[in-house]
C-alpha cells in the first residue's frame, strides 16, 4: 500500500518515512496564530527545493505556545512545523499505478 500524502508547489510531504537521499531537517512556523497549514507548506516547500530537496518526510505540525513573556501579545499560539527533507528518487504516486 502506498503512503498518504500531500503535494505542494512541488513538494512532497509525508508523516511517514519514504526512501531518499536525507538532506536535512526543516523547520516552519506560522506567523500568527490563525496562519493556515497550506500557507505554512508553501514556505517549507520553497526551503526544501532551495536545499535541494522534493520532498519533506516524518512531517509533523503543531499548534504550540510562544516562550516567553507576551504581555502585550495576544496571539500567543502558533503553528510548528518540522521534518526531514529528502531528494526521492521516485514518486511516491507511482507505486499507486
Amino acid at each position: 500500500m502506498a503512503p498518504f500524502f500531500t503535494e505542494v508547489d512541488g513538494v512532497v510531504f509525508c508523516e511517514e518515512k519514504l526512501e531518499g537521499k536525507v538532506l536535512g531537517p526543516i523547520q516552519e512556523y506560522g506567523a500568527t496564530q490563525n496562519t493556515l497549514l497550506s500557507d505554512v507548506k508553501k514556505l517549507m516547500a520553497a526551503k526544501a527545493r532551495q536545499m535541494g530537496g522534493n520532498a519533506v518526510i516524518n512531517f509533523k505540525y503543531v499548534q504550540k505556545a510562544d516562550r516567553g513573556l507576551h504581555l502585550l501579545k495576544w496571539d500567543r499560539e502558533r503553528l510548528n512545523c518540522s521534518g526531514v527533507v529528502v531528494l526521492l528518487d521516485e514518486h511516491p504516486g507511482k507505486a499507486q499505478s
